[in-house]
Formats: C-alpha cells, structure tokens, sequence
C-alpha cells in the first residue's frame, strides 16, 4: 500500500509559535473515511475491546478522542484527544517479515494510544506496549490483502515524537525541526530510544555489517516497488518545507503542501493531477489497486482554545479545509459515510466532485479550485474572529459558550462545503449535455468505480 504522507513542525519553526502536525491519509479507493467524535468513558475489570482484528483487555478508563476512521475499522488514520494528544501513522515495509499472526492494525494502535495517553510520550509507549504484546502486519484493505508495519507521529502542546516500527522492534526519536516522513523510514543514526534488542538483532541477521554503525532505515528497510514510490514523495515534502515563507509554515501553506502534485518537477503529471499517472503527496487513484488520499488534517496546540485543526475530505486539491476544534461536537454530516455512496454525508460528496473534476482534471479543476480558495479565506476570517470570541469566554471561565460559538461555526462551515460542492457537481455535469456515459482517459475506470459504490456521476442516483 503506497500511501499517505505526514509532517510535524516544532513551535519555535511555525509561524503559530505552536506545534503542528499534518497528514494526507491515502487509503483503499472508495473507502469513506468520516470524522468522529467518541466521549471517554470508564470501564469495569474483565471487559474487552473488538479491535478490527483482536480482541483485547479493556483499559478502565479510555479518553475522549476524534479522529478520521476509515468505515470499517475500529481504528483512525489520524486523530486527537481531549489531552491535546495528536496522532499520525504512515505504512512501512521492513525485512522483519516473520510475522505468523493476525496483529493490530497500525490505526488500531494509533486510536489506542490516544484513548490511553495523556501525552505524546505516553501515548507512544502505549502503542509500544500493544505492539509488542500483538504483533502488526494484519490487512488493511478489505479490496485487497494488504499488510504493513508502521510509523508514527506524535505531537502535543511541549513535543513531538517519531515513532518507527520493524515486526515488534522499534525506533524513536524527538522532532526538532520540520520533519516530513512517507513510507520510508526516517529514522537513520539519530535514534534517541529503541528496543533493547534492535541492533543485535540487526547484526545478528546481517542487515548491519561488521564495523558499520546501526543505521535503522538502512539496516531496516526492505528494498521494493514501496521505496520506489515513496522516497521522492519524503524528499518533496521535505524540499517544500524548506521553503515555507520566511521558514516558519502555517495552515496556508501546510495546505500547498497537502496538495502539491509535483508541480514543476520532472515528475508533475503530464496529462493532469487527476490520471494518477505518478504517486504524489495529494494522491490520486488510476486503478482499483491504488490508494488515494481519503482526508487531510492540520492541528496545532493552542494555548487557550487548545487543539485548533483544519479537515478535509476527500482529495485536497479538490476540496476545502474547514475550521475544527476539540468542542465535543461534531456535525452529522462530518461524521456519516459508510461503503456506499450517500449524499448525506460529506465524504461521498466530496469525493463525487473529485471525481467529476477527475473526467477533464486540467479543464474542470481550475474553477473549482478558485472557489474553495474563495470559501477558505471567507473561513479564516470567520475563525479568526470567532476563536478570539471563544477564548474571550474560556477566560472568564465560561466553557459552554465557547464551545457553541465554535460548533455554530463548524456547522455554518460544514453546510456551506456541501452546498458549494453540489452546486460545481451540478456545473460539471451540466457541461456535458445531455450525453451519457464518461468519456476521456478515466471514462472505464470512473464508469466502473461509480457502479460499485452507487455513486451517481453525469446523472442524478438515489439519494440516501
């Protein structure tokens, strides 16, 4: 699985004086990925938990956490908790394939870390802890089989961790100035922590030679299609963050960042970004076998609102970021999407106009483009006013009506996403006339993907 692509930006290195942390979570095509809201709760001694694959002990207390979840899996490609605790996780494939066991998904990791941890550094010992006792490398698909170990990012308000993964083994280190990883290990001779073992391990099979220092990504790192992919993606992301304005990113340009297709680079795509000719940081598919990019996230730590993101749904480049905050709230249609299209849901209709972008990409994504650049900056004006609003409330102890003004924000927001995307669906589809059938470069695989999840493209479907 070739996919997503994930950065973390230390406060003294963001325009915010905050930590940052993004992701681009590249998943199966067609698999929704809402985002939810799940309330902490308590739990009594011997209850357990149905993870995607595993069940398992029950901790007595789990944490408030939203995160992206990809329909079918317990887990989140990427999340927060009530902690201010932010998590990301990234594919990998190592040489250590000796795995003979079902284990926890990477995303089944990450949500359990965030349900258990008060801090980045806590949060990542408990996904230590899990994979270490359950193993990793179970399916991640339900298209495919599609195994993989991982690595994670994780953030809160004082600091930011890389966490690697080989079979059980694994590798840590602190992030200390912008950092962007892919699925290829990031970890070199830097390693601040590992697993006692790691580099006995390492030498004893021959990945280290006799004399040479532990290198983890080299020793580590099994040479496949994966690298092949995903080495010029960590190197553009870590070109472009070098050259943020000033050398401080913030959401603006973490969101150029999120949608970058190798713009003036050798390997831009030729016949526009939505053929999904090559694998770029905003990814698109052009085949049943390959990922796309589900949903994007920006947060950084606020001293006084706390956790302040911005989301995506769907592929970025043909979407909008909208203004999310931990408020304990979230609207419904933010949260709703399942294995069928539904126009209901945010996700699916994203992904419809994506879709429909994706017919003519060069001749349909420039309008769109230029609306929902329009309706962002509507949106950072709005926030920028409302979140001095909110704090304003927070400081005289008045919590209740700093959450409503957000969450009356997220859903003003939220309508005014879908109400815009239906309206450019509708602008699309009308440029076609009363022909039927897609045409182009895509025409077989749009006809094809849209006949398998229900999704009506030239003409109107049921609506759930």
């Amino acid at each position: 699985m070739l996919s997503c692509d994930s950065f973390a930006i230390p406060k003294w290195d963001s325009a915010f004086g905050q930590n940052i942390l993004v992701k681009n979570s590249d998943r199966p095509l067609g698999e929704a990925q809402p985002l939810v809201w799940i309330p902490g709760a308590s739990h009594k001694d011997g209850e357990t938990l149905s993870c995607t694959h595993l069940t398992i002990p029950q901790a007595r207390e789990t944490y408030g956490v939203l995160g992206f979840k990809p329909y079918w899996i317990w887990g989140f490609e990427m999340g927060i908790n009530q902690w201010g605790v932010v998590i990301g996780n990234e594919a990998q494939g190592s040489r250590d394939c000796g795995e003979t066991q079902e284990g926890l998904l990477g995303m089944d990791m990450l949500r359990l870390g965030l349900e258990r941890g008060k801090s980045a550094h806590e949060a990542m010992h408990v996904i230590i802890a899990m994979l270490e006792e359950y193993g990793q490398n179970a399916n991640a698909s339900q298209l495919f089989d599609r195994r993989y170990e991982n690595s994670f990012l994780l953030m809160d308000s004082r600091e930011i961790w890389l966490l690697e993964t080989t079979g059980r083994r694994w590798a840590a280190k602190r992030v200390k100035k912008p950092l962007g990883i892919s699925n290829c290990y990031a970890i070199r001779e830097d390693a601040e922590k590992m697993a006692a073992d790691l580099e006995t391990y390492s030498r004893e099979k021959g990945w280290t030679a006799p004399g040479e220092s532990f290198d983890f990504a080299k020793a580590c790192t099994k040479e496949a299609l994966r690298q092949m992919q995903s080495v010029p993606r960590f190197r553009r992301l870590n070109k472009l963050l070098e050259e943020a304005p000033g050398g401080k990113p913030d959401f603006t340009y973490c969101k150029k960042i999120c949608r970058d297709h190798f713009e003036g680079e050798i390997l831009e795509p030729r016949f526009g970004a939505g053929c999904g000719t090559f694998v770029t940081i905003c990814m698109h598919a052009g085949a049943w076998d390959r990922a796309q990019t589900a949903a994007s996230l920006m947060v950084s730590c606020h001293e006084e609102l706390g956790i302040v993101g911005r989301a995506a749904f769907s592929i970025p480049c043909c979407s909008a970021y909208m203004p999310i905050y931990w408020s304990e709230f979230i609207p419904e249609p933010i949260q709703t999407g399942g294995e069928r299209y539904a126009e209901s849901s945010l996700w699916w209709t994203m992904e419809r106009l994506s879709m429909l972008v994706s017919i003519d990409y060069e001749r349909f994504s420039g309008r769109v483009r230029e609306t929902f650049d329009s309706l962002e900056e509507d949106f950072e004006r709005e926030a920028l006013e409302n979140e001095s609003i909110a704090t304003g409330y927070l400081r005289t102890g008045e919590k209740e009506k700093a959450f409503k003004v957000l969450n009356s924000q997220m859903e003003r927001h939220c309508a005014r996403i879908m109400e815009t995307a239906h309206r450019l669906s509708g602008e699309i589809v009308s440029a076609f006339g009363e022909e039927t059938g897609i045409r182009g470069v895509r025409g077989e695989f749009l006809e094809e993907y849209s006949k398998r999840v229900g999704m009506p493209l030239l003409k109107e479907g049921p609506r759930e």
